[in-house]
């Protein structure tokens, strides 16, 4: 293999006994995500390592949930003399006679090396500046930073490239993602994987009043988000039938709030089925009329189960930048209605009391428009 990359997590090292379940799914999800390529992955003293022939598989693991840092090392034995010899090909690989200023950490975790940490530092550093004139030791700041790790072998690297950190996703139960089509339910779908949340779309729809390509618009959405946790299957519900009900058989002005209580409930119907433990939402604080701290009470009032909004304080330029970053706002912003839009009141109440939209739901019979609608829904891998 041409490459060797260090793969660096985080709060899984935090998680002690069960510490051992998060990283067989890291390393599960992994192999899963490199399975196009021909690779080497190893497991040793709380490091992980992949060797391989492409560094493609950098921008992969990059969007690999519970991985932070990628690093492409160089690979030594414990002979001080290849330690330095290596050292010194690793800067000219990265550096060349680029001037510029550099420092050299150390951590012996082999504690019978018989070199510490600050001397392996201090002897690199002096044989690293007779080697190359054009660099200079910084030792507050400096342009680039060698990296020695001291284990049974040794490693060492310069270059780091971020990754998304966060927990394996799979680590956690499943959630209900209601995604709507719109620039914030997929970012929201994000943050929920992010935290090892296994996702479960589910998209309302209004056919015949929204089109075929807005439904293609939302599966589009849920393959961008597949690509950060594998495979996704689209569950899908018709409201159209139940939203001429509450149209024709309710004030107006509750309308909005009256449909969002009726999703609720579906999406928890689709959790029994699914064994979830949650529903995820793209709801923001204020964002609009119906998202005031009063409506987002109201919906929430009819679930069983806790209704999470990772998204819910906040800016809409944060949720645009983390939708751009993810590649689904230029997908989300197609002009094509979704069915909160196609049935839009002229008036919204802003901060409803609960018990004003009962009320206006004792005209309805919300259990049968529960299972009027439950009889369309629909699964599908995309």
């Amino acid at each position: 293999m041409n490459y060797l990359l260090l793969l660096k997590y985080g709060e899984i090292s935090l998680k002690g006994k069960n510490r051992r379940h998060f990283e067989n799914r890291l390393v599960e999800n992994i192999r899963s995500r490199l399975r196009d390529f021909e690779f080497l992955l190893h497991r040793r003293q709380g490091r992980l390592y992949v060797e391989c022939n492409d560094l493609q598989v950098i921008p992969i693991l990059q969007e690999t949930f519970g991985l932070v840092e990628i690093c492409p090392a160089r690979k030594s034995t414990l002979d001080f003399d290849d330690i330095k010899e290596n050292a010194y090909l690793e800067m000219l690989r990265v550096i060349g006679d680029e001037e510029r200023t550099f420092k050299v950490d150390t951590r012996r975790i082999n504690k019978e090396y018989p070199l510490d940490s600050m001397q392996i530092s201090r002897m690199v550093g002096g044989y690293l500046l007779r080697r190359m004139p054009n660099l200079r030791v910084d030792v507050h700041s400096p342009k680039y930073r060698l990296e020695i790790e001291v284990r049974d072998e040794v490693f060492m690297y310069l270059e780091r490239y971020r990754a998304a950190g966060g927990m394996p996703y799979g680590t956690s139960s499943g959630s209900i993602l209601l995604l709507s089509g719109g620039i914030d339910s997929p970012v929201a779908g994000y943050q929920m994987a992010r935290r090892g949340v296994i996702l479960h779309p589910l998209h309302f729809h209004a056919h015949p009043f929204t089109s075929e390509e807005a439904f293609e618009k939302v599966r589009e959405l849920t393959r961008r988000l597949s690509r950060y946790i594998g495979p996704l299957r689209l569950n899908s519900i018709n409201l159209a039938e139940a939203q001429q009900y509450i149209r024709r058989d309710s004030d107006e002005r509750y309308f909005t709030l009256i449909q969002r209580r009726l999703m609720t409930r579906l999406a928890n119907r689709l959790a029994r089925q699914l064994k979830a433990q949650s529903l995820s939402t793209g709801e923001n604080l204020a964002q609009v009329a119906s998202q005031t701290m009063e409506g987002l009470r109201a919906t929430h009032a009819v679930s069983e189960l806790p209704i999470f909004r990772p998204l819910i304080s906040f800016d809409k330029e944060d949720i645009v930048v983390r939708a751009k970053k993810m590649n689904t706002y230029e997908v989300s912003i197609l002009p094509f209605d979704d069915c909160c839009t196609i049935f839009l009141p002229k008036t919204v109440v802003t901060k409803p009391r609960l018990e004003d939209i009962e009320n206006e739901e004792r005209h309805l019979d919300m259990d049968a428009l529960v299972e009027m609608s439950w009889q369309t829904w629909k699964r599908e891998y995309v």
